[in-house]
């Protein structure tokens, strides 16, 4: 599956979206996170680990592509 072009991604997730590339993977950052943490996010990434391989969800999700990460719903839980 061809990568996805950050036009796309921003079409889909909005103009917002930070985007960075780890392999053939998109990663999609919606949580405006800082840059030590793009960089450590995909530092971090393996997707061996990232995805379970006994779960279908995941693996379609892995066959995609493209890894959403958005740590402001975790956020909104500390309050």
């Amino acid at each position: 599956m061809p990568m996805v072009s950050t036009k796309e991604i921003r079409a889909l997730y909005g103009q917002a979206a930070v985007v960075s590339r780890k392999g053939s993977f998109t990663l999609v950052h919606l949580d405006k996170p800082s840059r030590a943490t793009i960089r450590r996010r995909s530092r971090e990434f393996d997707p061996e680990e990232f995805f379970c391989p006994d779960c279908p969800l995941c693996q379609l999700l892995k066959k995609s592509g493209i890894v959403v990460f958005d740590d402001t719903l975790f956020e909104e839980d500390e309050d």
